[in-house]
């Protein structure tokens, strides 16, 4: 984190280096332990105005902050060697996680009220010395996922289309609610290669998961009355069961690491992420009668790439900077409020000390900067009929703070 994850894919200088590439699990002596948390601090502001499916303004809070929610991101690794040629590891991270929370009655509620997804990674891994310069290594990765979201329903919009007496669109909300989890595997593989002795690259793959999150579906009706009417008509509005589907995307990560003068190492990363595997946000209810909620997202591919220095005065510090450039996933034209995404640009500073030949800390704090982005939905879109319209622009900038111990 201090290098901007420059040259992370290239280095195996501990356990906390398997989740970018499973072959560092061959840099390990005997054994030895990462133990990290980062914590995220989060700003975030918009400006929007929305209106109804019936096309009148949705009224509410125009100009939400801070809905991006902070978070405390803990992650551990550890290697253990079995030979001369092979080694074991594991590694256990939080890698996909948003959070985002809108003021109650704010004017994209009909979007978006609530967002919470975390997903917990276990990658065990096996490694092996083909050479004294070339490690390969592969493994599993099994990931667990939990999800909630909430958005409000305009049932005064549906009683006004429906000839309800008193039915004011925009005025006589209920809530939906989902919350579900879910378990999926993949596979992870890598290699380390080191052609002179001041120069060593990596390169390694992180499949796909395939989430289905399953879970209740919870409706909350309008003081009026017309959803109370509505389920006792039709039957549509009852709690049951729900689902969605969920990819968490594929990667491809390299890394180099060039020791070009004494004390001095120049570090290099590129991460491909095949986010256009995230196509859409379909909840689809167990009971048929039920409205299935579509957003569509048509997400695309990205780059993250980073360049750093680790600079060593001596053989206990370590100072280190880094800078980076972290492409959106969302494409303007179906940015929505659940996943505000938009360009990163980091600058990243740290420092590790060695207390002793078994005990290492490092320390590091990022900000990253993202430009305003402009979100435009319309009620004509595909699955946005209920929902009226949304436009506006947000921003956000964040802060992490990151804290190792690493045991020998």
């Amino acid at each position: 984190m201090g290098t901007a994850y420059a040259g992370a894919a290239a280095s195996n200088a501990n356990a906390g280096y398997l989740f970018y590439n499973p072959a560092a699990v061959s840099g390990v002596g005997d054994y030895d332990l990462s133990l990290n948390l980062t914590g995220l601090i989060l700003g975030s502001s918009g400006a929007f105005a929305a209106t109804t499916a019936a096309g009148t303004p949705a009224g509410g809070l125009t100009r939400p902050q801070d809905f991006i929610g902070d978070a405390l991101v803990p992650a551990a690794a550890l290697r253990y060697r079995l030979n001369d040629r092979l080694a074991l590891g594991v590694s256990f991270t939080v890698p996909w996680g948003e959070v985002t929370h809108y003021p109650d009655g704010w004017v994209g509620r009909y979007y978006a009220a609530s967002t919470s997804l975390t997903v917990f990674n276990a990658t065990p891994v096996i490694g092996y010395q083909i050479t004294p310069q070339l490690s390969v290594a592969a493994g599993a990765q099994v990931q667990y996922a939990r999800s909630r979201l909430t958005q409000a329903i305009d049932f005064g919009t549906l009683g006004a289309l429906n000839g309800f007496p008193g039915a004011v669109p925009g005025a006589m909300d209920g809530m939906a609610d989902l919350g579900g989890h879910s378990w999926g595997a993949g596979y992870v593989v890598g290699a380390m290669w080191s052609p002179s002795p001041v120069l060593d690259l990596g390169l390694s793959y992180r499949s796909e998961v395939q989430l289905v999150l399953k879970g209740k579906e919870h409706f909350q009706y309008d003081s009026a009355g017309i959803a109370a009417t509505i389920n006792a008509l039709t039957g549509a509005f009852a709690d049951s069961g729900g689902r969605a589907d969920l990819p968490t995307p594929a990667s491809v990560t390299a890394g180099a690491r060039w020791r070009f003068a004494d004390g001095w190492t120049a570090l290099g990363g590129l991460e491909y992420t095949n986010w256009s595997s995230l196509r859409q946000l379909l909840v689809l209810p167990d009971n048929v009668v039920n409205p299935s909620s579509l957003t569509v997202l048509n997400w695309k591919d990205t780059w993250f790439g980073s360049i750093g220095f680790e600079f060593r005065p001596d053989d206990v510090w370590t100072l280190r900077v880094g800078t980076a450039y972290d492409m959106a996933g969302a494409p303007p034209e179906t940015l929505e409020p659940r996943i505000p995404d938009a360009d990163r640009y980091w600058i990243s500073a740290g420092v590790g000390y060695r207390w002793t030949a078994h005990l290492d800390t490092n320390f590091a704090v990022s900000h990253i900067f993202t430009p305003r982005s402009t979100l435009v939905q319309s009620a004509d879109m595909i699955g946005n009929e209920a929902r009226g319209t949304l436009a506006g622009s947000s921003s956000s900038d964040a802060t992490l703070i990151g804290l190792e111990v690493v045991l020998r």
